[in-house]
């Protein structure tokens, strides 16, 4: 039966269907038309996956109606976006954390030139501090490793770490790793972690947070600038022990942002999630719902989801 004004057709995960995410536009094509006959407008709001270029929904609905415009939560990001990369106060400071440098070259490449700091935690230190000469120990890291970049080339982990921070000095940016870590002999509570004194992790030991040291370090940097953005955690959140770093980001965030109007803009993912556990997110400027499409904007690149509307601000 058809709907009758005022009512609303919900549809399950589009995701199930493998039609949504063929490579094949001729799989993905009938799906859109499909859905596009139950309406006459477009209406996404869904941010978290308007970085997928082979979307029946995001990108095949839109093309077949003949027009999108963005909701308001779809508004909201590209607004918040639109500040940050568009000419932010400066200086600004990119507080980049998560696991991989692999996962973050490409953000750390691009935003070089538009950043005064970058603050660097979470594993992805410890292959710097290692590629820096330093002891990491049991600490995860991908030193020693490679990558495989979008042309197939192969690239030494170690050798992009250290053309980075080559490349940090020369665009004069201030890069901050770890000065000390919260440390255990494995990734798992304890009430009495090492804390250690320096930037060397102890042999048998893993690092899983930034020490106390490294906190204001940060800290004091994050208070110094007019604009930040946060991509990944500064340890292992989930585990109390660890979580200090991550939390006291989001407060020192939270606190300029309240206090002297700092822009700040927290990327989504584990970020978004460290920040809501803290319970600083609804005291900075802007949380994102979407981790990827976030890494996505922050590294240059044009979301289809986004593209595809001919309407971005409705």
């Amino acid at each position: 039966a058809g709907l009758e004004p005022g009512q609303v057709l919900l549809l399950e995960n589009l995701r199930f269907y493998s039609d949504e995410n063929s490579r094949k536009e001729s799989e993905r094509l009938p799906m859109a038309q499909k859905i596009a006959s139950y309406g006459d407008y477009f209406v996404s709001d869904a941010f978290g996956t308007s970085h997928r270029k082979n979307s029946a929904t995001m990108v095949g609905i839109p093309a077949v109606i003949g027009h999108g415009c963005c909701g308001y939560l779809m508004q909201k990001e590209i607004m918040a976006y639109s500040k940050l990369l568009g000419g932010a106060p400066r200086p600004m400071v990119a507080i980049v954390g998560g696991a991989k440098v692999s996962d973050k070259i490409l953000l750390l490449e691009h935003i070089i030139q538009q950043i005064d700091s970058l603050v660097v935690g979470g594993a992805m230190a410890y292959t710097f501090l290692k590629a820096a000469g330093y002891q990491i120990s049991n600490s995860f890291h991908e030193s020693g490793q490679s990558f495989g970049d979008k042309y197939g080339e192969r690239h030494n982990i170690d050798d992009l770490a250290r053309r980075f921070l080559i490349r940090a000095r020369a665009c004069n940016v201030e890069v901050l790793l770890p000065v000390d870590h919260v440390c255990h002999t494995s990734c798992a509570a304890t009430n009495a972690p090492l804390i250690t004194e320096t930037p060397d992790v102890p042999e048998g030991y893993m690092a899983l947070d930034i020490g106390p040291r490294t906190i204001q370090l940060y800290q004091k940097c994050i208070s110094q600038c007019q604009t930040a953005v946060w991509s990944g955690p500064m340890g292992v959140y989930e585990i109390p022990t660890y979580s200090t770093g991550s939390f006291s980001i989001a407060k020192a965030l939270g606190d300029a942002t309240q206090e002297r109007g700092l822009l700040s803009i927290i990327g989504g993912g584990a970020s978004a999630d460290a920040a809501e556990l803290s319970g600083h997110a609804t005291r900075v400027s802007h949380v994102s719902s979407g981790g990827g499409a976030s890494l996505d904007l922050l590294e240059g690149k044009v979301l289809p989801g986004i593209d595809a509307l001919d309407d971005k601000y409705a």
